[in-house]
């Protein structure tokens, strides 16, 4: 839960830094729906357990940070509201995050693509202005989703 709770900082410092964007201006929920996307986009497909332990892990935990990140995105919005919007984003996210992944490497327009969409969603505007920017972010958000993929390997795939 901590990595991503502590993920949604380091997606606002990307829009601060990279796309000059007020922190006030980002909506934070937004920051939390993504976050909990990689990270249940990575756990689902890399994680060594059945299917439905899986499901129930990932539920729980997006369950754990709505609750936890909820009070401080800056909307007012109860657990309840926010837990079919956010099943309507991961499924949004879902396709965007694997369409980044190639055999060996990433697809540089995907991550483009990726990238775009969370500015969207979260700005609520166009990305059309920002794409020198995005072309900064898009190497970022990519390590964001590798140091996904690393935790999970190491914390929960067992090595024989």
């Amino acid at each position: 839960m901590d990595l991503v709770i502590g993920g949604q900082s380091v997606i606002l410092k990307i829009f601060q830094d990279i796309f000059k964007e007020s922190a006030d201006d980002v909506k934070k929920k937004e920051l939390t729906y993504f976050a909990l996307a990689v990270f249940s986009y990575v756990y689902l497909r890399l994680a060594q357990a059945p299917a439905q332990e899986k499901e129930a892990f990932t539920d729980q935990i997006a369950l754990d940070v709505l609750i936890e990140s909820l009070p401080h995105c800056g909307e007012n919005i109860s657990t309840k509201e926010a837990i079919p919007e956010y099943q309507k984003r991961y499924k949004e996210y879902d396709v965007l995050i694997g369409a980044i992944f190639k055999e060996n490497a990433f697809d540089s327009g995907a991550l483009i693509t990726l990238t775009m969409h969370l500015y969207e969603s979260a700005m609520g505007k166009s990305a059309n202005q920002k794409m020198i920017e995005m072309h900064f972010a898009s190497p970022l958000i990519t390590q964001y989703v590798v140091d996904h993929v690393e935790f999970v390997k190491t914390k929960f795939i067992s090595n024989p």
